[in-house]
């Protein structure tokens, strides 16, 4: 087995006293039946004096890549180097890229390979996530094509909106009865709500950071005495520093969680030395939405919560807004504004 996982049927020999080794096919391409067969006809040629390495076809001597070994090599070779959040396409690979394509040999997959495994996550309801899904197999070919392992990139005519449709941006948040009648429910202890879920929607809610900049965050990101969290470059999304300024409220909740804290994150995860799953929150949701009534919402709704009762309730300045969802400005506004 390589350290991509390929499984490949060996047959090792000797000549003059020095062990040779020939590929006789990838599992499953090849099966039990097909290797044993192969084999039997080696050690038979073998037998006869002849150069096993001389008489196997390119087919079987060549050591293809399969769509597995392409999508690893191009994740630990430039993902993981290159990317603030290698993790998320970590997953997208496991989960959708290598059941899907993960056996079939590189050379091998066409366009309508792609379009059939493409179409299979769509069949479950998941259409932004198989355009994301594309996005990422058009990487890892331009990747295998860019190092010469390809002269085509099968999924460069395929596009996102013939997949996934075109992606429009979402418009959900909650109203303020919406708010009312979540916090209510946070609040009342009748509710097995855990205190990380809990005090996690509610800093969502408050701060408008996002879902993964919390999850990951640190207790040594926060100073309680000047009510100031920083949160690392490497945590945020447009990859600058960002400082969250802290209401007392919003303290409460942190120091709330901090006295039940077992390690260095705010939200650790069952072990508490690793950060909270990233899939805790969005499955709490789905479980609140049935217990309190609120219908198609999410974690990252909060955070367009958040952003759109600032300026329709609040009228808060827009570019404030903007600070504080800690986007970039226009690189003219930038240039002027540096508060």
């Amino acid at each position: 087995m390589s350290p991509a996982g390929t499984k490949t049927w060996i047959y090792r020999y000797k000549i003059n006293d020095k062990t040779e080794k020939v590929s006789l096919g990838h599992y499953p391409n090849m099966n039990l039946a097909d290797a044993k067969r192969k084999f039997f006809e080696l050690k038979e040629l073998k037998r006869q004096s002849i150069n096993l390495k001389q008489v196997l076809t390119p087919e079987i001597e060549e050591d293809k890549d399969t769509g597995k070994e392409l999508v690893n090599r191009w994740y630990n070779n430039y993902i993981s180097k290159h990317r603030k959040q290698p993790l998320q396409i970590r997953q997208l690979i496991n989960a959708d890229i290598i059941p899907l394509l993960g056996e079939k040999y590189i050379d091998e997959i066409e366009a309508k390979d792609i379009t059939k495994a493409l179409d299979k996550i769509v069949a479950r309801g998941s259409d932004v996530h198989a355009n994301k899904v594309l996005s990422a197999i058009k990487q890892a070919f331009n990747y295998a094509v860019s190092r010469g392992e390809l002269k085509i990139n099968p999924a460069i005519h395929i596009r996102a909106r013939d997949i996934g449709g075109v992606e429009r941006p979402r418009e959900r948040f909650l109203t303020l009865e919406e708010i009312k009648q979540l916090w209510k429910f946070l609040d009342n202890g009748k509710h097995s709500v855990s205190l990380q879920i809990k005090n996690a929607l509610k800093i969502l809610l408050l701060t408008g950071v996002r879902t993964g900049e919390l999850r990951v965050a640190k207790w040594n990101e926060f100073d309680f005495e000047s009510s100031l969290w920083t949160i690392p470059a490497t945590n945020t999304k447009t990859g600058i520093t960002m400082q969250v300024h802290l209401t007392n409220m919003v303290k409460s909740l942190f120091i709330e969680l901090y006295n039940c804290s077992m390690g260095n994150y705010v939200l650790s995860g069952t072990d508490g030395q690793s950060p909270l799953s990233d899939r805790a929150l969005p499955k709490a949701v789905i479980r609140l939405q049935e217990r309190i009534g609120i219908s198609k919402w999410t974690a990252h709704n909060l955070r367009r919560t958040f952003a759109t009762q600032l300026g329709e309730t609040l009228r808060i300045d827009p570019v404030v807004i903007e600070k504080c969802l800690g986007h970039k400005m226009p690189k003219i506004m930038a240039t002027y504004n540096k508060n």
